[in-house]
């Protein structure tokens, strides 16, 4: 197999994935892949080993995409801070909008891809910035990243779950913990007016960002084909 053709088939496999995770969900295998390209099971397990390998490249993307964007409204050498909520208003609503990939996030949470591709994505650097912001304690760096990612992630995942099962908790509820939860990781006291006040300027800022790419609220458009 010549290496273009490999990468040719190696890129027909993820993308047909990405869509099938979207439009028929995270259950879908490697045969139903296979099928709808017409090729055999064994090709993709020789690019991407397991199913879990391709959701992680899917959720790298997803970081990508986004982030590239969302620098032109917010410079997260600037504020960090700013950055990172807005990245998570950016997301929960981009969500809200597309309940096909809401689900995706969904089924995948329980198996910790989303944060494992954080480690393995430029986002990773990112959240260094933030944890460069971290009160002093007697963690280096990567281990402190480790546990803020380890909880605000899991809880996220908990809440979802929770949505999930018809609990009464509201996107705008949801933000408003995440964000608590960071400066709490951080090691700041609670501070429900700085909270309160870093999502409204958050919300003008993805205000902006939709305003000017509106194709960003529809996952067909800037995602999925």
């Amino acid at each position: 197999m010549s290496v273009n053709k490999a990468k040719t088939n190696k890129q027909l496999i993820y993308d047909t994935a990405k869509n099938l995770f979207f439009t028929e969900g995270y259950q879908v295998g490697f045969r139903r892949i296979a099928q709808e390209i017409g090729i055999s099971q064994g090709l993709i397990t020789y690019h991407f080993k397991t199913k879990r390998n391709i959701a992680i490249e899917i959720y790298k993307e997803d970081y990508q995409i986004l982030s590239t964007y969302l620098k032109y409204i917010v410079n997260p050498d600037e504020d960090i801070f700013l950055y990172i909520v807005s990245f998570y208003n950016l997301n929960s609503r981009i969500n809200t909008a597309n309940p096909e990939k809401l689900n995706f996030v969904k089924m995948t949470q329980s198996d910790n891809i989303s944060c494992e591709a954080i480690y393995a994505s430029s986002f990773k650097q990112i959240y260094l910035k933030l944890i460069n912001h971290m009160q002093p304690n007697s963690y280096d760096q990567e281990k402190n990243l480790t546990l803020f990612l380890a909880t605000t992630y899991s809880t996220f995942s908990a809440i979802l779950q929770k949505q999930t099962e018809s609990f009464d908790f509201s996107d705008e509820e949801s933000l408003i913990h995440s964000v608590d939860l960071m400066y709490y990781c951080l090691g700041y006291d609670r501070n429900p007016k700085r909270t309160t006040d870093i999502i409204q300027k958050a919300k003008e800022r993805v205000d902006s960002l939709f305003a000017k790419y509106p194709h960003l609220l529809d996952i067909h458009q800037y995602f999925i084909k």
